[in-house]
């Protein structure tokens, strides 16, 4: 931020020339101190944000730190009028850094490894299932076969008693 004010001043005192550029970079640092105090937020706050979002995207990109563009502008809506504060970020990136992506593959083949533990311990799951629903239906003809027999021995004992009865 403070790098922002030194290049504000610095473009204060170019020449005639440049002085429609000065008016616009003041007209810039006028919009961006509305907006900061719009969104409460300090400079140093914004400073502190934008070196910490550098720190992440550098961990997997190389970037080019003296191009970052990082402010707070006004959200358009659509219906023309000025909405609520939002961040903009402009980072140009140099490379991918080979590290990132291989780690980012690791992590997919770890990710798709247990998504395939997971796959075969659920089909187990679904076989055990189906092999105790096929117990049960298997147990509860077997009850049904003994009750019928059952009811098949109770009714000859009767019948025999009976004839028994009548000799």
């Amino acid at each position: 931020m403070f790098e922002s004010i030194a290049r504000f001043f610095k473009k204060l005192g170019k020449s005639e020339k440049d002085k429609n550029g000065s008016k616009d970079a003041a007209k810039e640092r006028l919009h961006l101190v509305l907006m900061q105090d719009r969104a409460n937020v300090s400079a140093d706050f914004l400073d502190l944000m934008k070196q910490e979002i550098i720190d992440v995207i550098k961990k997997y990109i190389d970037v080019d730190e003296n191009e970052i563009d990082v402010r707070l502008t006004n959200k358009t809506n659509e219906d023309g009028t000025t909405g609520a504060p939002a961040l903009y970020a402009n980072i140009p990136i140099i490379s991918i850094k080979e590290d990132a992506k291989k780690e980012v593959k690791e992590e997919k083949e770890k990710i798709d490894k247990i998504t395939e533990s997971a796959k075969e311990i659920i089909d187990n799951v679904k076989k055990e299932d189906e092999e105790k629903q096929k117990l049960k239906e298997e147990n509860a003809e077997k009850k049904k076969d003994e009750t019928e027999q059952i009811k098949e021995n109770k009714e000859e004992n009767i019948n025999s008693t009976n004839e028994n009865n009548k000799t």
